[in-house]
């Protein structure tokens, strides 16, 4: 005898309540998830741009250091600031008989005490020290200000002669038969030129570029260019090296506190960056040694 097999299955009412109790199951499930997630890519989207400013910051405050002392400057309006590059450094030899200073004019060999009794030389002491590339040379530039307004021959944002930097044009040769462990340096002026003070340490400074930063446009922009001005300008100069560092900048503000004798001078820095609703704001002190 045939035994007749049974079939199973399920109804279409059953379907219904499967498909309906998933619906509901992927709903809270959904609710339940959503948040959490959200939080996830908020935090996220936060720690970008925390990286983002932070490596901003860093970048300007290894500029700061790197400044000739007392070349920082920054705008009314806090959203600029520029400094002169040191393109290298070392301590000098006076290059004329009873000064302390350096002068780069005609003169007789007699009263010119670099090698070689050259009148348009001086001696570092450090060895090796290349000047190519470098535009100008600093020497006790104490950065003194009128009214917010730089004092000419005292500042190297206002030129003088004598003053505290070579004019611009002035071009640097390292030059041979130096004494061991120093370095001789030829110093071709437009002119006659001599330094309007010496400095007590022997320190010079040798400077190769200006450097800024402007808040424009929802960036923080770093900029390079080749002129001392005597204030800072409105906006970028044309034909500067220009590039951006951060985007989605919301605001920014610089602010500079000069040093006196007892306390190092401070530039302060905040920056805050938005995207998708998340704003974070960081804010950078840098101290700095001004002692020229």
């Amino acid at each position: 005898m045939t035994e007749r097999r049974r079939l199973y299955g399920f109804t279409l009412v059953e379907l219904v309540l499967v498909i309906a109790l998933s619906a509901v199951v992927a709903v809270m499930i959904g609710s339940v998830l959503s948040h959490p997630l959200t939080s996830f890519v908020d935090q996220s989207r936060r720690a970008e741009l925390v990286d983002r400013g932070a490596l901003a910051l860093s970048r300007m405050q290894r500029d700061i250091r790197l400044a000739v002392p007392n070349s920082l400057r920054v705008s009314a309006d806090g959203q600029a600031l520029e400094l002169l590059n040191i393109h290298g450094a070392g301590r000098y030899r006076p290059n004329r008989s009873g000064s302390d200073a350096l002068a780069f004019a005609s003169g007789t060999a007699a009263t010119c005490t670099a090698t070689g009794q050259r009148c348009d030389a001086f001696q570092l002491l450090e060895s090796g020290l290349d000047p190519s590339g470098a535009r100008w040379l600093v020497l006790y530039n104490v950065g003194a200000e009128s009214a917010g307004v730089p004092l000419a021959g005292s500042n190297l944002w206002a030129y003088a002669n004598p003053g505290v930097v070579t004019p611009s044009g002035t071009s640097f040769t390292a030059l041979s038969g130096a004494p061991a462990g120093e370095s001789l340096l030829q110093v071709s002026t437009p002119g006659d030129f001599r330094f309007a003070y010496a400095s007590p340490q022997r320190r010079v400074y040798l400077a190769d570029k200006v450097v800024g930063y402007r808040c424009v446009g929802g960036e923080l922009r770093r900029y390079e260019y080749s002129q001392l001005l005597a204030t800072l300008p409105a906006s970028i100069p044309s034909g500067a090296n220009s590039a951006a560092v951060a985007g989605d900048v919301a605001a920014c503000g610089f602010a500079y506190r000069r040093g006196i004798g007892s306390r190092a001078g401070l530039a302060s820095l905040r920056l805050r960056l938005s995207l998708g609703g998340e704003s974070v704001e960081l804010t950078e002190q840098v101290h700095i040694d001004n002692a020229p």
